[in-house]
């Protein structure tokens, strides 16, 4: 099943660079000149600026709505059956991508409730409201791309990916509602280009996906040198959209340094915000642990998948 990772990238990157940050940023301040004003704000005036609030989030989530059935009718043959369910299963070895799509659409649509609650909130909803419009906003466009799934003969509808999908709506406002809770942690993507690259929606076999524990969110930290310092926890499977190479599921552990922090450190806000969502490539110390792998006898210390012959 195929997520939205890239797409939400460019909308926190151009959310960010133009509007306030996400109501439960732990730096966001609605006054603050450091983020750019709308154009409105500079005295341009247009067609879209004159809009209130209102029309622009109807407008927004129809065009939102629009481009993807004009896009999957294209590109993802919707329409080609009367109605298709597919069970997707969540983490198996045997399943389509061994689970990576399903933190796929975790992430993408916790990242996109947060880049629209900045955008919503940068046309004058309250952050709290704001956040409200931006959840439903994000997972109604998950929504929408999941049912006519279910008119794709390749595609299907997921159970699995809606659920999916609810936990990183239901996760953005968790964050909203305790900014303590998300001074300390991010939900992470990492793209490495490790493997070849076999189209921007289901690149799993480059993807890795972290929680970030970030230690300069505990005020007993923040005056020490590990204020600087992230420890992560992430899973990334290798091989499922490569029909030559072995099917693996690993997790892992990771250090890194804060570079959001180092970042806004120098005034870089907006890249720094970015980073809360998205991890520079090859920028974590890595440790894994693969989950199909299995030690042979004590005589031959090489590893094999499990379920393979010896």
């Amino acid at each position: 099943m195929k997520k939205m990772t890239l797409p939400a990238v460019l909308f926190i990157s151009g959310a960010t660079a133009s509007n306030p940050l996400p109501a439960h940023s732990q730096t966001f301040d609605p006054t603050e000149s450091v983020y750019a004003q709308s154009p409105a704000a500079d005295g341009q005036e247009g067609w879209w600026n004159t809009l209130p609030k209102e029309k622009k989030l109807l407008y927004t989530n129809a065009a939102a709505a629009v481009t993807i059935g004009v896009w999957g009718l294209i590109e993802w043959d919707y329409g080609s059956v009367g109605w298709k369910n597919a069970n997707e299963g969540w983490f198996q070895k045997d399943t389509k991508y061994g689970g990576a799509d399903k933190l796929g659409h975790f992430w993408s649509t916790y990242a996109f409730a947060d880049a629209l609650t900045g955008l919503y909130t940068s046309w004058g909803y309250d952050p709290i409201q704001a956040n409200l419009y931006g959840v439903l906003s994000s997972w109604a466009v998950q929504a929408v791309m999941e049912v006519a799934d279910g008119t794709s003969g390749s595609q299907g509808f997921s159970w699995e990916d809606m659920a999916a999908n609810t936990a990183g709506a239901l996760t953005s406002i968790l964050m909203a509602r305790h900014p303590e809770l998300d001074r300390k942690i991010d939900f992470r993507v990492e793209y490495a280009f490790e493997n070849r690259v076999n189209g921007i929606f289901d690149d799993y076999s480059n993807l890795y996906y972290s929680a970030a524990l970030k230690l300069d969110g505990f005020d007993a930290l923040e005056n020490t040198f590990l204020k600087w310092v992230e420890l992560h926890a992430g899973y990334y499977t290798r091989g499922y959209d490569d029909p030559d190479e072995l099917n693996t599921r690993s997790l892992y552990a990771g250090i890194t340094l804060n570079f959001s922090r180092l970042l806004r450190q120098h005034g870089w806000n907006r890249t720094g915000k970015v980073l809360e969502y998205v991890q520079i490539p090859y920028s974590v110390l890595k440790a894994s642990h693969d989950l199909d792998q299995r030690v042979r006898p004590a005589h031959d210390n090489s590893v094999v998948p499990r379920g393979e012959p010896k």
